[in-house]
């Protein structure tokens, strides 16, 4: 193994775990407070750093698998495994990515929707939508649970930013709904990946039940998600019929 290989690896490791404690300061803090922001914009930067360099990770055992483990050198069937880890790991990257910029770029565009309307921003949605589909496909192929279980959950995400991006007309609150949906989800991937690649060594003695610590970040989350989706839209329905 590689310095650099090993140098990106721990800065991965040290990126996500910053990621991790700092999500809950701006999602439990007072929306549009100091903290709020100013975590908020830490938590994103932190973020970015693990989504690169975990997709640089990803490619390396997608495409040169045998580097990273000699010992794969006469084992066919570990080195199809770890790709296809690498190919689940490339889709949380680019979940995560399209979460955590939409959450963003939902709050810059909150009057107006028309800078969302280029390549640069429709880009990852569409992204994802292609990500999710091949790993819907490869998790029929192989029973992979997590690629079935993330594959409708990814493309939920994209059609939803879509669907919020090009529009005629949305509900006035639905920039603040994408906003915070889109770091929450950004979490539930954080949060999905640590437990995945943890858990291959921290779970593996307790058999199908690791799957529930893969699992249970994005039920969580996208049930925090809905609800804050209904919130939000109850809340100006409400103020629509007192106006």
């Amino acid at each position: 193994m590689s310095y650099s290989y090993q140098a990106i690896l721990y800065s991965h490791i040290l990126a996500g775990a910053i990621a991790l404690v700092l999500f809950w300061v701006p999602v439990t803090a007072r929306k549009g407070a100091f903290n709020h922001k100013k975590f908020g914009a830490h938590y994103r930067r932190a973020m970015l750093w693990t989504i690169a360099s975990g997709a640089v990770l990803a490619g390396v055992w997608l495409f040169i698998p045998v580097a990273v483990n000699p010992n794969l050198v006469d084992n066919p069937a570990g080195v199809a495994n770890l790709q296809r880890f690498a190919i689940f790991l490339l889709h949380l990257a680019v979940q995560m990515y399209a979460s955590v910029m939409m959450g963003q770029w939902a709050l810059d565009a909150k009057q107006s929707r028309r800078s969302l309307r280029c390549f640069s921003r429709t880009a990852p949605a569409v992204l994802l939508t292609a990500t999710s589909l091949y790993i819907g496909v490869i998790g029929i192929m192989n029973q992979h649970i997590l690629m079935l279980i993330f594959a409708p959950l990814g493309l939920s995400i994209s059609i939803g930013q879509l669907r919020f991006i090009f529009a005629k007309q949305v509900a006035p609150k639905a920039w603040l709904v994408e906003h915070l949906g889109g770091y929450i989800g950004s979490g539930i991937a954080a949060y999905t990946a640590f437990a995945a690649f943890g858990g291959r060594t921290l779970f593996s003695d307790i058999g199908a039940w690791q799957y529930a610590f893969w699992i249970l970040p994005g039920l969580i989350g996208g049930i925090a998600i809905s609800r804050l989706s209904r919130q939000y839209r109850t809340s100006t329905a409400e103020n629509t019929r007192q106006a």
